[in-house]
Order: structure tokens, then C-alpha cells, then sequence
């Protein structure tokens, strides 16, 4: 599966009382879903059996509607073995270009499927590019076209659904959304993608039913750090393919962290490109950050062979995975000797199993930081004054 480290400080422990909320933490709904029988019910429905056989998708939805699924993509599209035969597309960002850029590069109008997510059904975002995609399809049976998934009350996307006669399933009103990967949410792009959601259930599985030492050792790691006012967390990413997963991993501890007045800060960063844009800040700049590394080993046999400059003859009969390694040990080792705290999680080559795995593993880790830090990991009440701002603007108020 995965190995994670904790490089420095090498003598870091844990309390094992600290960590007596676990037993009960794991029973919540957003964990145990991978062991209900039922939670891919949804899959028995002959409707969406012929909506899946399209070969164009356009998915909706943003922040937790739509970074897991994004990650889910991501690996599907690196599956060399079993290429990805669909062309699908996601809407998260309300930028007009994107959204302008996007609509291009439909190549069927009247093959491409549409799936739209929102927990609330009143995400601003959502239903402003829903509306805007049904009136570019409006010479289209719409109805064969859309699906919806959000929560079963009365709701803006709600009524959309029921008013145009889509194809409509529940959001489970007991998830969040940025804990919400393992539901529909992140398992019928999955399926989109041709991945079958029990290989990322399996992943899941074996984390949840562990012995969650790894929780307990991530969790003390970035809760020590927290406590010593290192509250900036660098996750830097050795494997384009997780690019999505540092924005999921940022948002989740974001959202379930920063309250009261305190918080963890998460960084992206990828390696190698940003050791020439971010590392020098890192090492001389403010000392307020740690590190999670994650490399993913990979085998290419891309090797350089000939036409070596002199001065980079030490590349002789290296293939490119040894140099990307090589990277990723060098800055590691780089960080050590200043004395920055720092782990590094390990991957063999990233399947649905393995992302499933590091989805349930950050989920439960990030639960836990927030349960040690006294605060609750499942709300975000702040950012709702953004949203009654928002409303106010665009009825024409003036606001100083």
C-alpha cells in the first residue's frame, strides 16, 4: 500500500490516551460507508445503466462535489495498462474563460452526458454553470442528458431536478461534502472512469479496519507541530497524478481545521518544478512550516544513453525515474539538515486500492489532528458571510 515515515525529528511518540476518540470517530458515517452493503445501490438503477454508456462527460460540482472525483480521473487517465476511452471534463471553477474553453471542447453536443453535484443544492457556483449548460443544450432531450446528486429536501437543484424530470440521487445528509468521496459523489465518477468503486472500497477497508498506528503517528506528527506553532504544512507531491489529491488533502484540512482563531495552513507544491519555485522560501525563509513528502515509486525505462554534455555525465545509463527519485531524496535530505520536522509516504505505483487507501488514511488523520486541536473537523461555519455577501452584490446592493 503505502509507508509513511516520520524523517525528523526521528524520536517522535505518541500518547496512546490521547488517542481514545478513535474507536468511536471511525464509526461516523463518512468512514464506515465503505462497509455498507447497500451504498452502491444506485448502480441497480437501468437509467443510469444507459447514461453511463456514453463516451462524453461534462461533471459539475465544486470543492468536496468534485476534488475526489478529480483525483479518481487523474488515475484513471495515468492507467496506461487500460487507457481511458471517455472524454470527460470537469466544471469546479466559476471563471468565464474556463467555462467558455470548456463548452469548446465538447466534441458531441448530442452524445455528451452531464453529471451536477451540490450537497445543498444552492451552491452558487453549481447552479450558475447548470443553468448556463442547460440553455447551451436546449435543442437536447435534457432529460436523457442530466443527472443530479444532491440531498433529499427542497432546494434550488432540487427543483431543477424535479421540474426537468432528471435523473436525481440522494446525497447522504450525514457526510459533509469534502468527506464525501466514498459516497455517490465520488463513486459514480469512478464508475464514469471505468474504475470499479469496490477496488477504492478495498483500500479503504484495509485502513479502517487497521490498527491505526499510521493515524496515530500522522495525527501526533502534524498536532506536535501544531502545538510548537508550526502551523504551515507543505505537502509536497513527487507524482503529477496526485496534483488533485494536494488540493483535496488542502481543502480537507482547511475546512476542518481553521476555527476559533486557530488552524493548520496547507501548502501544495510539487516536485520537482517547484524546488525552483518554492524551495528557497522553505529553507531561508520563515521557520513556521513542516513537510509531508509523497513519492511515487515508478518504473520507466526511459534511459539516457548517449550525447551527454560533460558536465552532466553523472546522467549516464540513469533512466528518468532514478533522476525524479534521486529529486526527491536530494531535497528531503536538503530540509533534514536544516532541522525542518518532516515525514514521507512512500507509494508503489498508484491504483484505486492505493488512493482509496490515502483517502480514508487523510480523512481519519485529519478528524483526528482537529479532535486533539478541540475543534470540529465536520463544519465550516465562517465562510457563509461570503455567500450572503455574494447574494447581496448581485441584487444590486453597495456594500463598503
Amino acid at each position: 500500500m503505502f509507508v509513511q515515515k516520520v524523517l525528523y525529528p526521528n524520536n517522535m511518540s505518541f500518547n496512546e490516551k490521547d488517542f481514545g476518540f478513535l474507536k468511536n470517530l471511525i464509526t461516523y458515517d463518512c468512514f464506515s460507508i465503505v462497509d455498507l452493503a447497500d451504498n452502491l445501490k444506485f448502480l441497480n438503477n437501468s437509467e443510469l445503466t444507459q447514461w453511463l454508456q456514453a463516451d462524453e462527460f461534462l461533471i459539475i460540482g465544486t470543492g468536496g462535489s468534485s476534488l475526489g472525483a478529480q483525483c479518481i480521473y487523474e488515475i484513471a487517465k495515468a492507467n496506461l495498462k487500460n487507457p481511458l476511452r471517455k472524454n470527460i471534463q470537469f466544471l469546479s471553477n466559476l471563471d468565464p474563460q474556463t467555462f467558455q474553453t470548456t463548452i469548446s471542447h465538447i466534441k458531441h453536443p448530442e452524445r455528451v452526458r452531464i453529471l451536477c453535484i451540490s450537497k445543498s443544492g444552492e451552491t452558487l457556483e453549481t447552479i450558475t454553470q447548470l443553468l448556463l449548460i442547460m440553455d447551451f443544450f436546449k435543442n437536447y432531450q435534457l432529460s436523457s442528458k442530466i443527472v443530479i446528486i444532491t440531498e433529499n429536501k427542497s432546494s434550488s437543484l432540487k427543483q431543477i431536478a424535479i421540474d426537468n424530470n432528471f435523473l436525481c440521487f440522494d446525497h447522504p445528509k450525514t457526510i459533509g461534502g469534502r468527506f464525501s468521496v466514498f459516497s455517490i459523489v465520488g463513486m459514480l465518477p469512478a464508475l464514469i472512469c471505468g474504475i470499479n468503486p469496490n477496488e477504492i472500497y478495498e483500500g479503504a477497508q484495509n485502513i479502517l479496519h487497521g490498527d491505526m498506528e499510521n493515524i496515530k503517528k500522522g495525527a501526533a506528527f502534524v498536532f506536535q507541530n501544531f502545538k510548537n506553532k508550526i502551523t504551515n504544512h507543505v505537502s509536497f507531491i513527487y507524482s503529477d497524478k496526485l496534483k488533485p489529491f494536494a488540493e483535496w488533502l488542502a481543502q480537507l484540512y482547511a475546512e476542518s481545521s481553521g476555527k476559533d482563531g486557530i488552524g493548520i495552513t496547507p501548502i501544495a507544491a510539487r516536485g520537482s518544478v517547484d524546488q525552483h519555485s518554492q524551495l528557497q522560501l522553505y529553507l531561508d525563509g520563515t521557520r513556521d512550516k513542516c513537510f509531508s513528502f509523497f513519492y511515487e515509486k515508478q518504473n520507466c525505462d526511459f534511459t539516457i544513453t548517449n550525447n551527454v554534455p560533460n558536465k552532466f555525465n553523472y546522467l549516464a545509463q540513469k533512466n528518468i525515474s532514478e533522476i525524479f527519485e534521486a529529486q526527491c531524496d536530494a531535497t528531503i535530505k536538503t530540509l533534514i539538515e536544516k532541522k525542518f520536522n518532516l515525514r514521507k509516504f512512500e507509494l508503489s505505483e498508484i491504483t484505486p486500492k492505493i488512493l482509496g487507501a490515502l483517502f480514508m488514511h487523510f480523512m481519519i488523520e485529519v478528524s483526528s489532528v482537529c479532535k486533539l486541536m478541540e475543534v470540529n473537523p465536520f463544519d465550516q461555519p465562517a465562510v457563509e458571510r461570503g455567500k450572503i455577501i455574494t447574494k447581496a452584490l448581485l441584487n444590486g446592493a453597495v456594500i463598503c
